[in-house]
C-alpha cells in the first residue's frame, strides 16, 4: 500500500471539509487533486484569480482580474481573517513563494516558525515517519530548532503518532565541540528527558547508522527506545535534510508527501522533493 492510499483509508473518513481558496498558476495535477478531494468531501473549493479562467469546469471561482501574486495575497488574506480555512498554492515552488511565506509581514505566517514536513512510509517497515526541515529553514539556530521540533510533535499528533520518538540526526553520535549540530542535539535530548517536549522522546546526536538500526546503536553503547523506532528525524540544517529526503524520494524510490507547519492555517503546496501525483496526499495532510 502506498503513501497516498494508506492515508486515505487512515485518516480519509474523519475529515471535516474545510473551504480552501486556491491560487497560482495552472497546474493540472492540482486541479484534478482538488476535484477528487472535493468529491471526497476533503475540501470546498474556490479557485481565485485568471490562470484558472476557463480551465476548472464545475468549480467556483472568484477574482478573475487578479494576476498571480495578487490572488495568492488574496488567499492568504481571506485564510488569515477566517473567510477560509486553507488555502492551496499551485504551480512550481519558486523562489518567490518562498520568499513569499517568509517575509516578516507575511500573512501566512504566525508567531511560530514556518517548518516543512516531509512524509513518507519508512522503506524498512511501512511506518508513517516524518523528516524535517527539508524546505524553509538553511541554517537554524537553537531556538529555531526547538520551534522546528514542536512543529513535527503537533504534526505527528494530527497523524494519530501522539508520543513520537525522534532522533536528531547528527553527523556522529559523540559530542564534539566543534560541531554545533551535535551540541544542540544533546541539549535538545536533554530537554526531553526533562519532560520540555511533553511526551515525546528525543534522541541525539545520532548517526544514521544509530537511528536506523537498534543493534548498531547497542554496539556504541546508546541505550533509547529511539534506534530502529524512528517517527521523526530532524536535522540540524536544510541541507542534511534536503538531500536525505531527496535520497529517499529518488533513490529509494519512496513515495513522499509534505506539509507546512507552524501556520495559523493550512498552506498546500508541493515541493520539489515530490512528484506531481502528491498533490492528493499533500491536501489530506494539510486539512488534517
Amino acid at each position: 500500500m502506498g503513501l497516498e492510499s494508506s492515508l486515505i483509508s487512515a485518516y480519509g473518513d474523519k475529515i471535516k471539509p474545510k473551504k480552501m481558496v486556491i491560487a497560482g498558476h495552472f497546474d493540472p495535477e492540482a486541479v484534478a487533486a482538488v476535484e477528487q478531494a472535493s468529491a471526497r468531501g476533503w475540501v470546498e473549493p474556490v479557485f481565485c484569480g485568471g490562470s484558472f479562467s476557463g480551465r476548472t469546469k464545475g468549480m467556483d471561482h472568484m477574482c478573475l482580474s487578479l494576476d498571480v501574486p495578487e490572488a495568492k495575497d488574496r488567499a492568504a488574506g481571506m485564510a488569515a481573517s477566517g473567510e477560509a480555512e486553507a488555502i492551496m498554492i499551485t504551480g512550481p515552488l519558486d523562489r518567490e513563494i518562498l520568499n513569499l511565506l517568509g517575509r516578516p509581514d507575511s500573512k501566512y505566517k504566525s508567531a511560530r516558525i514556518l517548518s516543512y514536513i516531509s512524509v513518507f512510509l519508512a522503506p524498512r517497515d511501512g511506518r508513517l515517519t516524518l523528516l524535517t526541515d527539508p524546505l524553509f529553514n538553511a541554517t537554524p539556530c537553537l531556538k529555531d530548532k526547538i520551534a522546528i521540533i514542536e512543529n513535527g510533535i503537533e504534526a505527528a499528533a494530527s497523524l494519530g503518532i501522539q508520543a513520537p520518538l525522534i532522533a536528531a540526526v547528527a553527523p556522529l553520535e559523540l559530542v564534539n565541540p566543534d560541531m554545533p549540530s551535535t551540541l544542540d542535539a544533546a541539549i535538545i535530548s536533554k530537554m526531553s528527558q526533562r519532560g520540555q517536549f511533553g511526551e515525546a522522546v528525543i534522541e541525539g546526536p545520532l548517526g544514521m547508522d544509530n537511528a536506523e538500526s537498534a543493534s548498531a546503536a547497542g554496539v556504541k553503547n546508546i541505550v533509547s527506545p529511539v534506534p530502529g523506532h524512528v517517527d521523526i528525524y530532524f536535522f540540524p540544517d536544510l541541507e542534511s535534510a534536503s538531500i536525505t529526503a531527496q535520497f529517499i524520494s529518488y533513490l529509494g524510490p519512496c513515495e513522499m508527501g509534505g506539509l507546512v507547519a507552524g501556520s495559523d492555517f493550512p498552506v498546500i503546496l508541493r515541493s520539489s522533493l515530490e512528484t506531481g501525483n502528491s498533490w492528493l496526499t499533500n491536501i489530506l495532510l494539510g486539512v488534517l
